[in-house]
């Protein structure tokens, strides 16, 4: 049978050599907003579309890919023995499911969901922090951090490696695109309006077109949202610092992509601005700016469509030993989900993996 024969498209490859040295990976939630973005870095990679394995809820759908019409399967176990990794851009509870069945088949599973993050024995990676956790792992699966947990990583990974990290206060400024489809279209829906409603399938907990919204998930008993409780164990697991002293405020905001964080840090050991300045400067999947206002400031409109951790504004607090302020952005379908997560499969196995990268944006 030839190659992509029960595919229903014409390879775009001219032999089975040239297909053997791309890996095959499977993208499960394809048609949602994060499994696009998984496709559109895939293709910028030159991934072929013979390589590429779609998985939905149900048959009949097909995603556009380079050309071609890939059509969209429900995952079974013999599709899965097909893979050489699968990234998985569903909720939690379809994590699970496939974890319990089909995902056990597959060599590599990267899953961006919050269901495994906090598994003692699944390791949770920000490849500029922990590259070493995705290259020891004990079994096939490794999680993806929630999105604003990934770019504020990025940035505190070069200060932790400087002058330690004692605490760290933050409030995210999260787009609406962090709830996917339902969030988009009840922004859209929103805005324009004359009333103060927010639209009937909103995934928020207010109106978020011209207002904020400071909840992001359902409340514990002591007032914390499932989002700074995320982010609070998340980034002491991935920066391995335990007793790290943490507290988030979330925050969802009129912004379609992008999400960004305020921080305010104190760092273990003394250190200066010109010398954080230095080691944010050569970090990897980093772009800094000055604070002095000689380059525009980090903003959502910046990154959109973009790869790096942009950070500026770093200031010392005044009266604060060792405290530091600073800002950040970053697209949070990309380094917060779809570009992390394919990173992490190169940090795992490069190369395997490798060629899954597409040229920097």
């Amino acid at each position: 049978m030839s190659v992509g024969a029960d595919l229903g498209y014409r390879p775009d490859v001219n032999s089975t050599e040239a297909l053997s040295s791309w890996p095959t990976v499977g993208v499960a939630g394809a048609r949602g907003m994060v499994g696009g973005v998984f496709c559109s870095i895939l293709a910028d990679a030159a991934l072929p579309a013979e390589c590429l394995r779609a998985f939905g809820h149900e048959e009949g759908n097909t995603v556009e890919y380079r050309g071609a019409s890939v059509p969209v399967h429900v995952l079974t176990d013999e599709r899965a023995r097909e893979l050489d990794v699968l990234f998985l851009a569903v909720d939690g509870p379809q994590s699970r499911e496939i974890m319990a069945g089909p995902g056990v088949s597959v060599p590599l599973v990267v899953d961006n969901s919050s269901a495994f993050r906090l598994a003692d024995d699944v390791p949770l990676v920000v490849p500029e922090a922990n590259a070493h956790a995705a290259r020891n792992r004990r079994g096939n699966l490794i999680a993806n951090p929630n999105c604003t947990t990934a770019a504020v990583v990025v940035a505190l990974a070069p200060i932790r490696d400087l002058a330690g990290l004692e605490s760290v206060d933050l409030a995210s400024y999260q787009a609406v695109s962090g709830a996917g489809r339902t969030g988009v279209d009840a922004f859209e829906a929103e805005r324009g309006t004359s009333h103060r409603d927010r639209a009937a399938d909103s995934p928020f907990h207010g109106r978020i077109a011209d207002s904020v919204v400071p909840q992001i998930d359902v409340l514990d008993d002591a007032g914390w949202s499932g989002e700074e409780n995320k982010i609070h164990a998340e980034l002491r697991k991935i920066l391995e610092l335990p007793s790290l002293d943490v507290a988030a405020t979330t925050v969802r905001v009129p912004v379609h992509t992008g999400h960004s964080a305020a921080l305010h840090i104190r760092t273990e050991r003394q250190t200066t601005i010109g010398e954080l300045e230095a080691a944010l400067r050569r970090a990897p999947g980093l772009e800094y700016r000055p604070a002095d206002g000689s380059e525009r400031h980090p903003m959502p409109l910046d990154i959109e469509g973009r790869d790096p951790v942009l950070v500026g504004r770093l200031r010392a607090i005044p009266g604060r030993d060792r405290g530091f302020a600073l800002w950040v952005s970053s697209d949070n379908l990309r380094k917060g989900a779809a570009l992390n997560a394919i990173q992490s499969a190169v940090a795992a196995d490069p190369d395997r993996f490798g060629r899954l990268l597409p040229p920097p944006r």
